[in-house]
């Protein structure tokens, strides 16, 4: 879990939330049947999402060389078993880090923002991929600057597909201004 949290630039504070996370998994004896590398990477992945973080599962599974079905079968154990008070995670939440992927200005990564959070205020980002809609919000910010990234760019940084992006864009369009 050390290594993990190391690779994925986490706190102290979050590195040591997800230990104890393990430890009280251990406790309640969830270990059993499970690999121990699918509940670590769990444990990182919960710690994060207590804390707020944009993870996306899949960048958590790459680090901890588990499959992602494993580490979301260990999570969805973790959150019945332990009751983690992990929040919804919003598109809003996203918006930064894939920005930051794309290499994008201020001014697109403010829009998507803008974007992002006039959508979810609308409900209009119930029940959708976070980081899917934060990919559009980015593809829109961006083609409104002039900047022409591409649906493929900004899907492979979200770990979506381009048609994932280009749906969420289409409700852009109808439902934020």
């Amino acid at each position: 879990m050390r290594r993990l949290a190391s690779a994925l630039d986490l706190s102290d504070s979050v590195r040591d939330q997800a230990c104890q996370l393990f430890r009280s998994a251990q406790n309640e004896d969830l270990l059993r049947g499970r690999s121990i590398e699918a509940i670590a990477a769990a444990s990182v992945y919960g710690a994060c999402r207590c804390n707020g973080l944009s993870r996306l599962l899949g960048e958590i599974s790459e680090m901890a060389r588990v499959a992602e079905s494993r580490i979301t079968n260990a999570y969805k154990t973790l959150n019945e078993e332990l009751g983690l008070p992990a929040e919804p995670v919003s598109p809003s939440m996203f918006v930064p880090r894939l920005a930051s992927d794309l290499e994008c200005p201020d001014k697109i990564r403010q829009r998507a923002r803008t974007l992002a959070e006039q959508a979810e205020e609308r409900g209009v980002t119930t029940g959708v991929h976070p980081a899917g809609f934060a990919a559009a919000c980015l593809y829109k910010a961006g083609r409104e600057e002039g900047r022409w990234l591409t649906q493929s760019d900004v899907a492979e940084s979200g770990n979506v597909t381009p048609t994932t992006v280009r749906t969420h864009h289409e409700t852009l369009e109808e439902q934020v201004a």
